[in-house]
């Protein structure tokens, strides 16, 4: 099939660039802003059964105007002295200027008898916005309640910073879109140094640019349309995440081509036919690879959670579509181009000894000894992942130069931590509540060891709801701060209002929902993840031993990646935790994009094995031949991964670290030695079902050297009983 496609598309290569071109300019031109669909509201993903949505339904119910996004305007002194009673008033005017402005997306901003701080340096001003964090409104309302504030402040001698989930929404979108840059410009420098460096032909090094550009641009519309028809919103990490995946894997797809492209041309084949065997033979490669991705990342779909499994299709879209640009307009380009394509030095010829011929020679003969030394290496690291600690402080991890965290310090510094966001208690029944009832509540409340202060109740005017403001002691996204809530608070509120039901509401009960769903979804995602993988690995190698061992290759890879991260972030730099999600993006994108690797390698095995190559031949031949471009493209790949560690977003970093780590090891470790070698030891065992055709692999291994130039190896033994170096 993939030999038909490259004959058909290398014939026929102004008709298909010219095809893409009508298409991509459709897309691009027609869809949607992916940005009219990406939120960062983490309550939005959840499902509706959980309390926390539950308490936000009640309070946008009966109490809409203290039940959505909220902020904390914090003023100061310049020379950072005591506010005096002039300044307390100016204050008091600010509150009652931006109130009569009427800024749209502000429902109050008012001062309360506890504005002031205890060590009276700090004034915060309550500020309710109409909607939720990320609401359109709310979000143009941030930017000019800021400018207001400024305004009104000028030449008093004080100023404002504004913080609170609507700022933090605001300041994270912002960053975001920071770091989307900061990647780009990162991942287009790495890869045209990179290719230059290793193809030696500035034609190269520039052509996977502008093709993954407009790939790019092209999902990023898709994505927006499909956002569009299934009625969904998508999270804020997708979009830099699209950046990496898409410049990350095309880079790999086309370095699979270039080189095998090269080998054949080595041999001295014309262009036009060693293109047609190459995208012949690395087509089923790539297609293999995008289609474990695609399934690796369908597998996200199964989780509840929609901040994830919303990361599914703009992910399988950008893979679907890199394996049709793989497939065809490569293809088109390098036919057009021919000779051009190594402009100025050509093809070059194979060195006459590599050292992957080497470490091919020495795998074969010695199995053991790479299989053991990778072996213990992982498993060392993989020993830290198991003192991976978990962190939903998403505000800690923004620059330390975000405005709404700057904010937080100057709060938190003269107020209990949970002042930034409130715990809200919802009460509701069917009759007017009993007012004493409210009462046991609210004592019951403050009486909760990590509970700052309780607010009297506050009752509709039916008297049927009620609302409670609880401030929590402990910073409302730390660990302490959710193990209230989801144990004490949470106990405390169910048993105080009999006949009513009572929700606990707020950003930290949120995050524990979230907490719980994700634990749910880590559990029902790798095993599906998992059996995806080993199904077309099984396809792509028929052989059930082979498809198990590149499993558990990718697996350790994993949990090795993860505790490599643990090393890095709570040992070395004593970070308090590591964000929430990467544990399950990691897996996704380790096992994935890093199994790559190791299916070209098993598939260049495979390819031996059935042409008549023993075990170890085989393994010695793909490691000689297909090492050099797993290694290449692990480079390429791992740079463009580190490239999220410049954003200065800390679990962006982290994903970057942690990927970049993953694919160094697949790329250096797991594909050009454990898997070989695992291959080598199992011999024929590895293979089943898979038949050797009659072929000398003693025969083929020279055929295949002298073709390329080079000195050949005496062929390694097969240890396998009953096979002979020439069987």
């Amino acid at each position: 099939m993939f030999g038909s496609i490259a004959r058909t598309v290398i014939a026929h290569p102004w008709r298909v660039i010219g095809t893409w071109i009508v298409l991509a300019a459709a897309v691009i031109a027609f869809a949607p802003s992916l940005d009219d669909y990406t939120t960062g509201n983490q309550q939005s993903f959840l499902p509706s059964r959980f309390e926390s949505v539950e308490a936000q339904d009640a309070g946008d119910e009966n109490f809409p105007a203290q039940s959505g996004a909220t902020g904390s305007l914090v003023v100061v002194r310049d020379d950072g002295a005591a506010l005096t009673t002039t300044d307390q008033g100016t204050v008091a005017a600010l509150a009652t200027t931006l109130q009569s402005d009427a800024i749209p997306g502000v429902v109050s901003v008012q001062e309360t008898p506890q504005s002031l701080s205890p060590d009276g340096l700090t004034a915060a001003l309550s500020v309710a916005f109409d909607g939720q964090p990320g609401d359109e409104a709310v979000d143009d309302a941030v930017p000019a309640l800021r400018t207001a504030s400024d305004e009104a402040l000028a030449g008093s001698g004080l100023t404002s910073a504004l913080t609170g989930n609507a700022a933090i929404q605001v300041d994270t979108t912002t960053a975001y879109a920071s770091a989307e840059r900061t990647i780009t410009i990162a991942t287009v420098l790495l890869i045209v140094l990179l290719l230059g460096l290793v193809f030696r032909s500035p034609l190269i090094a520039v052509i996977p640019i502008v093709v993954i550009g407009v790939v790019l641009s092209v999902v990023t519309g898709l994505t927006a349309l499909l956002a569009d028809l299934l009625d969904f919103q998508v999270s804020d990490t997708l979009q830099p995440i699209l950046v990496v995946v898409l410049f990350g894997i095309g880079t790999d797809y086309i370095v699979f081509v270039l080189f095998r492209y090269r080998e054949h041309l080595r041999r001295g084949e014309s262009h036009r036919e060693a293109l047609e065997v190459s995208v012949g033979v690395v087509g089923r490669v790539v297609a293999s690879s995008a289609l474990t991705v695609i399934g690796a990342f369908a597998a996200l779909l199964f989780a509840r959670l929609e901040s994830l499994s919303t990361l599914a299709p703009g992910l399988i879209v950008a893979v679907a579509v890199m394996l049709l640009t793989a497939l065809t307009l490569i293809p088109a380009l390098f036919a057009l181009l021919g000779r051009s394509l190594f402009w100025p030095l050509g093809p070059g010829h194979e060195p006459a000894r590599s050292p992957f011929a080497a470490v091919g020679s020495f795998t074969a003969r010695r199995p053991l000894v790479p299989a053991l030394g990778v072996g213990v290496v992982l498993v060392v690291l993989t020993l830290f992942a198991s003192g991976y600690q978990a962190t939903y402080d998403t505000l800690d991890e923004l620059p330390a130069s975000t405005a709404s965290r700057q904010a937080y310090a100057t709060l938190d510094a003269s107020f209990p931590a949970g002042a930034l966001s409130p715990t809200q208690v919802y009460v509701v029944g069917s009759a007017p509540l009993d007012p004493t009832a409210l009462t046991t509540l609210a004592t019951n409340l403050a009486a909760v060891p990590g509970v700052s202060s309780v607010a009297p109740p506050t009752v509709t005017t039916d008297g049927t709801a009620a609302l409670v403001t609880v401030v929590l002691a402990d910073d409302p996204y730390s660990d302490a701060a959710m193990a209230t809530v989801e144990g004490p608070l949470r106990d405390a509120a169910h048993g105080s209002v009999p006949g009513a039901e009572v929700y606990v509401g707020g950003q930290t009960s949120a995050f524990v929902d979230v907490r719980d769903q994700l634990r749910a979804d880590t559990g029902r995602v790798f095993p599906i993840a998992a059996v995806i993988i080993v199904v077309i690995l099984g396809l792509l190698l028929t052989a059930l031993l082979g498809a198990v061992n590149l499993l558990v290759c990718v697996a350790l890879t994993f949990t090795a990646t993860l505790g490599a991260v643990v090393l890095l972030y709570l040992h070395a730099l004593g970070y308090a935790g590591i964000d929430f999600s990467i544990p399950i993006v990691l897996y996704l994108f380790v096992v994935a994009i890093g199994t790559d690797y190791n299916i070209l390698i098993a598939a260049r095995m495979h390819e031996e094995y059935r042409a008549g190559a023993s075990p170890r031949e085989a393994a010695r031949l793909a490691i000689t031949h297909d090492a050099p471009t797993a290694s290449a493209a692990g480079i390429i790949l791992a740079c463009t991964f580190a490239s999220l560690m410049l954003t200065g977003i800390a679990n962006l970093a982290e994903l970057g670290f942690g990927v970049a780590v993953g694919i160094v090891v697949a790329a250096f470790l797991m594909a050009p030695l454990l898997v070989p070698a695992l291959s080598a030891l199992e011999g024929r065992a590895f293979w089943w079902p898979t038949r050797r055709h009659a072929a000398s692999g003693q025969v083929l291994a020279q055929a295949t050297s002298q073709a390329a130039g080079q000195e050949q190896e005496p062929a390694a033994q097969d240890p396998t009983p009953g096979t002979s170096p020439a069987s």
